[in-house]
């Protein structure tokens, strides 16, 4: 992502800008607003339609910006404290094209102890479903590569926005995996 990408012309810097003000009181009773963008071309294939590893991008973007809402941000990474993927599933469901109007959507699966199971929601503008993207996460001290438990205050805010989001329904699609038998 570089320059003006963004659909309304604004910069990274802006888009980001604006996020995090719109996100001061964020209502975390609902999926949080993670990502939004319109799609450049040079995120399409000879297909015509997204590139599947742009599908993987939208959702790391999306996750990197829960991290920041849950103080997992760059001075956190920067005291020695992260979170490594180990696991994403996505699953493609209608066409994203050049152009399109993309928003992600997150939803907590769980967030207690070292782990973090995200489920991210992409929508084209009008509404469809295009796909989702599930995560699996580890809180990890940069210091010894190894997964530990996350500094308190990352915890708290986790544990809020897992508890607000576990009265929500279990998503269409979580906990799959590709399921293609041999034979």
């Amino acid at each position: 992502l570089k320059g003006r990408d963004w659909a309304s012309g604004h910069t990274l810097r802006e888009h980001d800008a604006r996020l995090r003000r719109a996100a001061t009181a964020p209502d975390w009773s609902q999926p949080v607003e993670t990502a939004a963008r319109s799609v450049p071309v040079d995120w399409t294939d000879y297909n015509g339609h997204m590139s599947s590893h742009h599908y993987l991008e939208a959702g790391s973007l999306a996750t990197d910006r829960l991290m920041e809402l849950i103080g997992a941000d760059a001075a956190y990474v920067a005291a020695g404290h992260s979170y490594f993927s180990v696991e994403d599933h996505v699953r493609y469901l209608a066409e994203i094209r050049a152009g399109d109007r993309i928003t992600v959507m997150t939803q907590v699966l769980g967030g207690a102890g070292k782990r973090l199971h995200l489920f991210h929601r992409i929508t084209r503008g009008d509404g469809t479903l295009a796909a989702t993207m599930e995560t699996m996460l580890l809180h990890t001290d940069l210091g010894t590569r190894r997964a530990c438990p996350p500094a308190p205050e990352v915890a708290a805010r986790l544990a809020t926005l897992a508890a607000d989001h576990a009265a929500l329904p279990w998503p269409e699609g979580a906990g799959r995996a590709v399921g293609q038998r041999p034979g």
